[in-house]
């Protein structure tokens, strides 16, 4: 079995962009199940001081763990799509 890779979607609370985001990530899990290939994991920026300094101004932010792979915003949901493929 393939290991899952983890993604890191940085947000924070009452970002409408970030929950924009969530929507897509929703829609395409249940179009093409990401759970068996993901582990998408939420990270609130204000958690930590330095993801704060560095992500601030462009949340929301998808991070892929592996390979280090960044997707910021604003990208639509083909690009989403596209970059998780």
């Amino acid at each position: 079995m393939q290991k899952k890779q983890e993604i890191i979607l940085y947000t924070t609370f009452g970002c409408h962009l970030c929950e924009q985001v969530e929507a897509m990530i929703f829609t395409l899990n249940q179009q093409k199940n990401l759970t068996q290939k993901y582990n998408i994991i939420a990270f609130d920026i204000i958690d930590d001081e330095k993801i704060l300094e560095e992500y601030r101004t462009t949340i929301p932010v998808l991070k892929n763990q592996a390979t280090n792979e960044q997707l910021f915003w604003p990208f639509t949901f083909e690009q989403l799509n596209d970059w998780l493929t």
